[in-house]
C-alpha cells in the first residue's frame, strides 16, 4: 500500500462529499473543492505526479484518481491548505430549503445533525418525513395518528382520526344519545332567547320614554330661544335709545367746550390772516399786538381751512415795528400745545422789536450712527451745541430729569444723561415705575430713534428692560402723555451683560413733538423683579429750540 510522507497509510475513496457554498469574498471557490471527490479538501495530500486530493479519495492499489498515473513515491500532505479550508465559513447546504445559517466547514455536520431547523426528520407517530421545525405543530395538529375526541354531544370516545371516522358511522346507539344532547342544548337556546326578547321589549318601552322626555325637551328648548329673541330686541331697542341720549350729550358737551375754551366764535379784533397757496404761507398782521393766545392759531386755521398736517407751512408775522417768520417742521400737527408754542415764540419776536431775526426757531437734527454716539441730543445739550467740553446736562440744569423713586445707593436721577456705565436704578415696586426727562421751555424735539443703557454690574443683567413704554408730552399734564414706542416680553431687547445698550426707532406714525419724555416700565424684568435699570439714555431726531 502507498504511504505519505507522514507514514499515514492511503485508504479506500470514500463516496462523494457535500459541495460547500463558502462565504468569501475571494474568487476561485473550485480551486479549494477535491477534482476526485467534488468536496472540501480534508486532510489534503499532494502525489507525485503533482495532483492534490483528499487522503481518502486515494484509490487502493496506488494509482492517482485524477490521471491514474502509479503512485511510485511517497504523497505529502498539505498542511497550510488544510488549515486554510478548515477555517473557511460556508453556508448550511439547506440553504435552498430557507436557512440561512453560515457555520465553519468543520461544523457543518453537527449543524445539520443538531442544529438546522430545515432538516427532514421521520415522525415517530406516523413515520412521514417532516422538517425538524415543524415537527411539534405536526404531532399537534396534522398528523394522522393524533387523538382526536368525538364531535358529539355526550361522547367522550377519544382516537385517531381514522378510528374516529369508523367509530361516528358505525355506532348508532352513540348517535341517538348525542342527538338527545344536541336536542338539550338546543332546548337550552330557545329558553335564552326568550329571555332575550323579554328584555328588548323593556328596552323599547323604555325608550319610547326617552322619545316623550326629549320632545319635551325640544319643546321647552324653542320656548327659550324665542324669550332670548324678545330679550335681545328689547335690549336692541334700549341701546338704540342710549346712544341717541349719549350722542345728543356729546354734542351739548362739545358746544360748550368750542363756546366757553377752544374756539372763539370770531378771530380777535385787529387781526387779519391770509393764505397764500403759492408761497404756502399764513400772513398774520396785528394793528396792534393783541395779548397772545393759542386760541388765536386755532381760530386762523378754522378760519382758512388749513390742512391737519402743517409740514412746511410758515407763518408771517407783521407787527408795528418788526416782521418775522415761523416754518413749522416736518410732521407738525397743530394742537392746543404746539400752538401755544408757535404763539409764545411769535409773541418773543414781537417784543423783541426790529433786531430780531428773520425765523423765531432754531432748528436741529441729530442722526442716530451708534450707539451712545456724539450725534444725540443730550450730548449737543451737554457740549452747548459742541462748543465746550461736556458735563451731564441733568447735573448742569440744562434739563431736568425725575425717577419714581430710588435708594441712595442705587444713583440718582441724573445718572440716566450720564457717558459712562454705572449703577442706577429704582425701588422694586410693583407699581410702574418710570425715568423722565424735561427738556424745559422753548425746546420741543421729535424723536426718530433712542438709546437705553442697563447698569453696569454684572449681577444684575436679569433685571435688564423687558416690558416697558416710551412716551412723550408738551407739558406733563395729565391725560397728555402719548405713546412713542412700546416692548412687551422682549428678553433680548437688551443684551444680557453688564452695561449693554441697544438703540430703537420709533414709528414715523407715532413720533410728534414733545417737551418731556420717559421710560414707563410696563412689566417685569427676566428676573421677576420690578426693579427699573436706566444707566444711559440718548435721543435722535430734529430739536426745534427758541
Amino acid at each position: 500500500m502507498a504511504t505519505c510522507g507522514c507514514e499515514k497509510p492511503l485508504q479506500a475513496p470514500c463516496r462523494p462529499r457535500r459541495v460547500l457554498d463558502y462565504v468569501t469574498n475571494e474568487p476561485g471557490q473550485e480551486v479549494w473543492r477535491c477534482p476526485a471527490c467534488s468536496g472540501h479538501y480534508e486532510d489534503p495530500v499532494c502525489m507525485p505526479c503533482g495532483d492534490v486530493v483528499c487522503r481518502a479519495c486515494v484509490t487502493i492499489g496506488g494509482f492517482c484518481p485524477i490521471c491514474h498515473m502509479p503512485v511510485t513515491g511517497q504523497v505529502f500532505p498539505i498542511r497550510p491548505l488544510r488549515h486554510f479550508v478548515d477555517g473557511l465559513q460556508c453556508r448550511c447546504p439547506n440553504r435552498g430549503l430557507g436557512c440561512a445559517a453560515v457555520v465553519g466547514v468543520l461544523d457543518v455536520e453537527h449543524h445539520l445533525q443538531a442544529e438546522c431547523e430545515w432538516r427532514e426528520e421521520e415522525c415517530d407517530q406516523c413515520h412521514q418525513q417532516v422538517r425538524r421545525a415543524e415537527m411539534a405543530r405536526h404531532k399537534d395538529t396534522t398528523c394522522p395518528t393524533k387523538p382526536m375526541a368525538c364531535g358529539y354531544v355526550g361522547c367522550g370516545t377519544s382516537s385517531s382520526q381514522s378510528d374516529l371516522a369508523a367509530h361516528e358511522r358505525g355506532d348508532v346507539g352513540l348517535l341517538r344519545q348525542c342527538l338527545a344532547g344536541t336536542s338539550l342544548e338546543l332546548a337550552q337556546t330557545r329558553h335564552e332567547l326568550a329571555q332575550t326578547k323579554a328584555v328588548l321589549a323593556e328596552s323599547q318601552a323604555a325608550q319610547c320614554g326617552t322619545a316623550a322626555a326629549l320632545a319635551q325637551t325640544q319643546q321647552s328648548l324653542s320656548q327659550t330661544q324665542h324669550n332670548l329673541a324678545q330679550t335681545k330686541a328689547q335690549l336692541q331697542e334700549q341701546l338704540a335709545q342710549v346712544n341717541e341720549q349719549t350722542k345728543a350729550e356729546l354734542a351739548a358737551v362739545r358746544t360748550q367746550i368750542d363756546q366757553l375754551f377752544i374756539i372763539p366764535p370770531a378771530a380777535p379784533e385787529g387781526l387779519e390772516a391770509r393764505w397764500d397757496e403759492t408761497t404756502k404761507e399764513v400772513a398774520l398782521n396785528w394793528q396792534p399786538v393783541p395779548p397772545c393766545s393759542p386760541i388765536i392759531l386755532y381760530r386762523v386755521q378754522a378760519t382758512l381751512a388749513l390742512p391737519a398736517d402743517l409740514s412746511g407751512i410758515s407763518i408771517v408775522y407783521t407787527g408795528p415795528e418788526c416782521h418775522c417768520r415761523y416754518r413749522f417742521p416736518p410732521g407738525a400737527v397743530l394742537g392746543r400745545a404746539e400752538a401755544r408754542f408757535v404763539v409764545a415764540a411769535i409773541r418773543g419776536l414781537a417784543e423783541s422789536g426790529p433786531s430780531a431775526p428773520a425765523t423765531c426757531a432754531r432748528r436741529a437734527v441729530f442722526r442716530y450712527n451708534h450707539d451712545m454716539d456724539k450725534q444725540g441730543l443730550f450730548f449737543y445739550i451737554g457740549t452747548q451745541g459742541r462748543t465746550q467740553p461736556w458735563q451731564n446736562p441733568a447735573v448742569a440744569g440744562w434739563v431736568t430729569t425725575t425717577r419714581s423713586s430710588g435708594y441712595s445707593y442705587s444713583g440718582s436721577a441724573s445718572d440716566a444723561l450720564g457717558r459712562r456705565p454705572c449703577e442706577s436704578y429704582t425701588h422694586n415696586q410693583p407699581t410702574p415705575s418710570w425715568w423722565q426727562v424735561d427738556l424745559g421751555a422753548g425746546r420741543l424735539f421729535t424723536p426718530t430713534h433712542y438709546t437705553l443703557r442697563h447698569s453696569e454690574y454684572p449681577g444684575n443683567v436679569e433685571e435688564r428692560l423687558q416690558s416697558w413704554r416710551l412716551e412723550g408730552s408738551v407739558d406733563g399734564a395729565d391725560g397728555s402723555w402719548r405713546t412713542l414706542d412700546e416692548h412687551t416680553n422682549e428678553p433680548h431687547a437688551i443684551p444680557a451683560r453688564g452695561g449693554a445698550m441697544a438703540t430703537f426707532a420709533v414709528a414715523p406714525e407715532r413720533a410728534f413733538p414733545a417737551r418731556l419724555f420717559r421710560v414707563l416700565m410696563t412689566g417685569p424684568s427676566p428676573s421677576g423683579s420690578d426693579y427699573l435699570h436706566l444707566a444711559g439714555l440718548e435721543m435722535y431726531g430734529t430739536l426745534l429750540q427758541l
